[in-house]
């Protein structure tokens, strides 16, 4: 084990002891004892861990295919990111220039043809469909159904039929 000084980016700069392994991915690898240390947050969807350092709020976005960060500070492209509603309101402190696009479903209602065969089936069975719903339960009637079950009966856990194990 050997104490290691990295840095990301301009801002952040930190010791940790680290165990030492001959690495073909990469250079350092921050488990949990260092994200429990940092009081770091991963968001699994956006793939980003964030972290409050000096009173600022860092992200660690992850790197593009071709090598390059996708993080906005070192890169003059703009940077865009679909995130959810209560993620924007986490990071709405964040110094740097926030716009956000709001979206909404709007929801349509097209009533579409029945096929033939359902239209001959409504039509045959039009007593029994009726053209508006009741807005309220049915009244209580004076034959309820029930069910008298043994007292302290075990009741059967079997399937209704024999069925294929597989």
């Amino acid at each position: 084990m050997c104490q290691v000084t990295f840095s990301i980016g301009r801002q952040y700069a930190c010791e940790v002891m680290c165990d030492v392994l001959d690495l073909d991915v990469c250079h350092l690898i921050l488990g949990r004892p260092w994200q429990i240390d940092a009081g770091v947050i991963y968001d699994g969807r956006a793939n980003v861990y964030s972290l409050d350092w000096k009173g600022k709020r860092l992200r660690l976005l992850p790197g593009s295919r071709d090598g390059k960060t996708s993080n906005a500070n070192t890169s003059s492209a703009a940077m865009m990111q679909i995130v959810t509603g209560p993620t924007l309101l986490l990071n709405w402190k964040d110094e740097s220039a926030m716009w956000a696009l709001v979206t909404t479903d709007v929801l349509t209602s097209q009533v579409t043809p029945a096929p033939k065969l359902v239209e001959g089936l409504l039509e045959e069975f039009r007593d029994v469909c009726p053209s508006e719903l009741p807005a309220a339960l049915p009244p209580l009637r004076s034959i309820q159904h029930q069910i008298d079950f043994i007292p302290n009966a075990s009741l059967p856990n079997l399937p209704h039929y024999r069925l294929n194990p597989t």
